[in-house]
């Protein structure tokens, strides 16, 4: 299994490098073909930042697999270093930090319905300070004094993440609206890609220490 799993992680993540969407369909595939088990044993083999790659190229209209099934640690440290594909996007495109947030936050918490596991992961990103700042991201600058819980959002909305999230934890709602209503969004998206840039520089040094470790 293991060897299996290193060969189809590597496969994996040299099509991660030249598309996250194409990757996560074969990650697709592998579950599909050889079970939930042995995608988990490849998610396992790869590095969280390929894994974030792969995750931020898909949507809530078209998950990644891999929101699906990681624990809520991994979740954690996805959200720690997502934020490093940040950097120089809003020289090429129209970009918005809060956007992503939204986009990717929407996967992990309303496509799919397993409030177990969601609770869980809410707990994780709560209890860590960056996943916090990730979290309330996409709510800075809204006001949801009127917000009503009873009522149909329009499906994907910030709306319905935020009551998504009251849903699961009255506390974790207290705090996401908290950090949203003080913090502003130049810090909070500035503290995110600070974080991010620093995991990505210890996850390649780890890598690149693996290199000359002893076979």
């Amino acid at each position: 299994m293991t060897k299996n799993a290193l060969i189809l992680a590597s496969d994996i993540i040299e099509q991660a490098q030249h598309s996250g969407r194409r990757a996560g369909t074969s990650l697709e595939a592998i579950a599909s073909e050889q079970g939930d088990a042995t995608m988990l044993a490849v998610l396992t083999e790869m590095d969280i930042l390929t894994v974030a790659k792969i995750v931020r190229e898909h949507d809530a209209t078209i998950p990644s697999i891999a929101t699906w099934l990681m624990d809520a640690d991994s979740i954690k440290q996805l959200l720690n270093v997502e934020p490093s594909y940040w950097q120089n996007m809003d020289e090429d495109q129209v970009f918005c930090a809060q956007s992503e947030a939204h986009s990717l936050l929407t996967q992990i918490f309303l496509s799919y319905d397993d409030e177990e596991k969601q609770l869980e992961v809410l707990k994780a990103i709560v209890e860590d300070d960056f996943g916090l700042l990730y979290l309330s991201l996409p709510f800075i600058g809204h006001d949801f004094s009127e917000l009503e819980d009873d009522e149909e959002q329009i499906s994907g909305s910030i709306e319905e993440l935020l009551i998504k999230i009251k849903t699961l934890s009255e506390e974790a709602y207290h705090e996401v609206i908290a950090v949203s209503t003080n913090g502003t969004l130049d810090n909070i998206e500035s503290a995110l890609k600070q974080n991010a840039n620093k995991q990505r520089v210890t996850a390649v040094e780890m890598d690149t220490d693996d290199m000359f470790a002893p076979l």
